[in-house]
């Protein structure tokens, strides 16, 4: 029987995001083409490793996890190594001068309380031209705004609900977060949901109310977890 210590320590890649977000995210890197299989990836908030495992698979071989708690560690890979290093995102991470062709932050920027000292992370360990893909639960569906317009509460961020995350604390709204995102040099490429509509699972009522309310409102970003790919670029004018 293993002990309380040895159980903490025990190598888990739980995929903590909506079942397919991680296939989603990886088919979209492959295609683009300033991404290689040997660009540096740095994965912000990795927890299990379960997505660098996932990259790893598909033939990536320059990874690099950080996270600040202290008992997560890797599963050696097969093939591919992969860095860990233990680190708050709450500050400085620590990685020096070292910078990287692709930054990813899966579901991480809502449990931070301050969004605005990761960009700034994001930007300095970001090549000139690298990207910075992140995902974060979407409040811009109708169903989200439905929500929060009959009850005044926000999907995936009400302490009240019961299923709801209690570390999500700093949603995104896409129009201010563009904002911020310029004061570091980093500029909206392309923007999506996961997956292509939202509400599975949810009551049968509520999904006619938002099928009912797209009759009339736009539903630009329908799924259940927004997804955005930025470009750090030196010329971009900073506030």
């Amino acid at each position: 029987m293993q002990s309380p210590e040895s159980e903490k320590t025990e190598i888990i890649r739980e995929e903590l995001t909506l079942p397919g977000l991680h296939e989603d995210l990886i088919e979209r890197i492959v295609g683009l083409p300033s991404i290689r299989f040997d660009t540096q990836i740095l994965d912000l908030g990795c927890g299990s490793g379960a997505w660098l495992a996932r990259l790893a698979d598909r033939g990536f071989n320059n990874l690099t996890g950080i996270d600040n708690e202290s008992f997560v560690r890797f599963q050696p890979h097969a093939k591919i190594p992969i860095a860990f290093h233990h680190a708050s995102l709450d500050r400085d991470i620590g990685m020096g001068s070292k910078r990287f062709g692709l930054i990813t932050a899966i579901e991480v920027i809502e449990h931070l309380l301050n969004p605005g000292l990761l960009l700034e992370n994001v930007a300095k360990h970001l090549e000139p031209g690298g990207l910075f893909l992140m995902t974060t639960p979407n409040v811009h569906s109708l169903r989200a705004r439905l929500r929060f317009a009959l009850s005044g509460k926000l999907a995936g961020f009400d302490p009240t609900n019961v299923s709801a995350e209690p570390t999500h604390v700093s949603p995104v709204f896409v129009t201010c977060f563009e904002r911020m995102l310029s004061r570091y040099g980093l500029t909206i490429r392309s923007r999506w949901t996961f997956p292509a509509k939202s509400g599975n699972g949810t009551r049968l009522t509520r999904n006619i109310a938002t099928a009912l309310t797209a009759l009339f409102l736009k539903n630009d970003l329908p799924g259940d977890s927004l997804c955005i790919l930025s470009e750090w670029r030196t010329d971009a004018a900073r506030q």
